[in-house]
């Protein structure tokens, strides 16, 4: 079958806490709130991908429990074709715990879980059945998985985009297999060793990207917008500016509208711009996958 767009990548439940401060090493906090919302890399590029209209196909594993259950239902309810996805009995779903702060920040720490059951037999099973003109990727499942579907994809003459998240997963022998990658500062660090506090210092920091053999590079800079490089040129995209209460999920909600643009064009300038206005509807709503917003919004932002 033939897709806009394959996401390979995670799928887990999170379990989103907001707290009107991060707690002191050893402290009890009392929170505002606490909400079990599905996500997931992966699962998240690819509802942001269906929001905005493309066809889509989701490659990942879930336990075979009912939280894999529930983000399975989700995702087929969002008009994503779910066929390909593995519910595994010896590994329990992904699951991740957020801290969100008045500021919209968050910060994470989970397990992998069942994403990381996703074998490269996996991989290849699922790409005899499909095509797809791009294949968007993350860090977040099996390396072997990541490996598999980055090299098929190249064979195949797909546009390969790889989102190096998050940062403690990121290992290096991806990059060759990429034409376009998509860190943030956190991971723009990993990567570089540069710190990214300008746009000079991103634009250092992609130079290093290029000298890995990634022709295409957008380095996220946060409320400081996105400096995309490719072919020796340079463009700073600017931020929409929004009151943040929410950043969880907004980088993936930016590497899937990316990619949806890029099914249409392949402007990297217009496909960051965008996934800017996207990202930054995204972070000024509460909520998992029903804060991601539709290609209508998007498109009507600045008219």
């Amino acid at each position: 079958m033939k897709y806009d767009i394959a996401v390979v990548g995670s799928i887990n439940m999170d379990v989103v806490v907001s707290t009107p401060k991060y707690p002191d090493y050893g402290q009890t906090l009392f929170c505002e709130k606490i909400d079990m919302i599905p996500g997931g890399k992966g699962a998240n590029q690819a509802v942001t991908v269906a929001q905005m209209g493309k066809k889509v196909c989701m490659l990942g594993a879930v336990g075979d429990d009912a939280p894999g259950n529930e983000l399975i239902r989700n995702l087929s309810s969002r008009g994503i074709d779910t066929s390909h996805l593995m519910s595994v009995s010896d590994s329990g779903t992904g699951t991740f715990v957020a801290m969100v702060d008045p500021s919209g920040e968050n910060t994470m720490v989970g397990t992998k879980g069942a994403n990381e059951s996703l074998s490269k037999e996996n991989i290849e099973d699922a790409f005899s059945k499909i095509e797809a003109d791009i294949l968007l990727v993350q860090m977040e499942t099996s390396r072997e998985s990541i490996l598999t579907s980055m090299k098929i994809a190249k064979e195949r003459g797909m546009y390969v985009i790889l989102d190096p998240a998050p940062a403690d997963g990121i290992f290096e022998e991806a990059f060759q297999y990429a034409d376009l990658i998509l860190p943030n500062n956190q991971e723009t660090e990993a990567i570089t060793g540069i710190k990214v506090v300008d746009p000079d210092t991103a634009t250092q920091a992609a130079a290093k990207l290029h000298a890995y053999g990634i022709r295409d590079v957008m380095v996220k800079m946060g409320e400081n917008g996105v400096l995309v490089s490719t072919e020796g040129q340079e463009t700073l995209i600017d931020a929409i500016r929004v009151k943040a209460v929410d950043t969880v999920g907004a980088g993936d909600c930016f590497a899937g509208a990316v990619a949806s643009k890029l099914s249409e064009t392949r402007d990297l300038v217009e496909a960051a711009k965008f996934a800017t206005v996207a990202a930054g509807i995204k972070v000024s709503r509460t909520g998992g996958h029903d804060a991601v917003p539709s290609l209508e919004e998007v498109v009507s932002y600045n008219k």
